[in-house]
């Protein structure tokens, strides 16, 4: 980074680098809808917050795929530590109630390109993306049908029940690293299946499936000095605004 870019973004929330950086997101015309998907994408969302118009927007862009996807409301534990660990809990039951693979997925996401083609080719049980500082991401998960997945998703539950205030991503990621092959098979996902819509640090890919939105700046943002607000709440509003401008264009 030069050092006028690094000037440039500890001023100012929209620069040209992050112009450069954020990703298309996919109008109507250019999709490629999916002929055939083996799966469903689920995803939950606190009651009577501003999750649930998160929600809308994940599934108007799943199933502007063709996607089948269900979101459902809970009621809100408290704090958004304690409703991240009601995840596991919310897993276990969409595992028992859907049989084949499952894609959990925030609903503070938007789907760019259908994910099943590539998630179809996981011999593993398990999918989840781990960041380049090592950081296990529980934004999007990708889980098969097997006996052992329910076993791994009850013991993430009782952990998190046990220790609300601890994130669940940490969680998982603790109960990950002691599981062995032999009783549980690990894929990590690309960052093309969480790809966070600024975050430098993601590097490059090719293509985006899954765009994370970041729904957690606006959950836990605090009043700045004279009602400024973060760059990086700047920087989500209007990648929220561009998002739902193009799909409100779709037929």
């Amino acid at each position: 980074m030069s050092f006028l870019e690094n000037i440039r973004r500890k001023l100012f929330a929209i620069t040209p680098e992050y112009r450069r950086f954020v990703r298309p997101f996919p109008t109507f015309d250019s999709l490629q809808q999916s002929l055939e998907t083996n799966g469903t994408v689920v995803g939950f969302y606190t009651r009577n917050s501003f999750y649930e118009d998160e929600a809308k927007r994940m599934e108007k862009s799943a199933r502007r795929l063709g996607l089948m996807v269900e979101t459902s409301p809970i009621e809100s534990a408290g704090s958004w530590v304690r409703n991240a660990a009601l995840k596991p809990s919310f897993l276990l039951k969409a595992r028992e109630a859907h049989r084949g693979p499952l894609l959990y997925v925030d609903v503070d996401a938007v789907f760019h390109k259908d994910p099943w083609p590539q998630l179809n080719a996981i011999e593993a049980d398990i999918g989840v993306f781990y960041s380049h500082e090592g950081n296990l991401i529980a934004a999007t998960i990708f889980l098969a049908d097997p006996p052992e997945v329910f076993e791994l998703l009850r013991e993430w539950k009782k952990a998190c029940d046990s220790e609300p205030e601890i994130w669940d991503q940490v969680t998982l990621q603790e109960i990950l690293a002691k599981i062995s092959d032999e009783r549980l098979t690990v894929a990590r996902l690309p960052v093309s299946f969480c790809w966070v819509f600024d975050r430098f640090k993601n590097g490059s890919s090719d293509e985006v499936f899954i765009e994370q939105l970041q729904a957690s700046r606006q959950a836990t943002s605090t009043k700045k000095l004279f009602g400024r607000r973060s760059k990086r709440l700047i920087r989500r509003d209007e990648r929220i605004r561009e998002i739902e401008r193009i799909l409100a264009q779709d037929p």
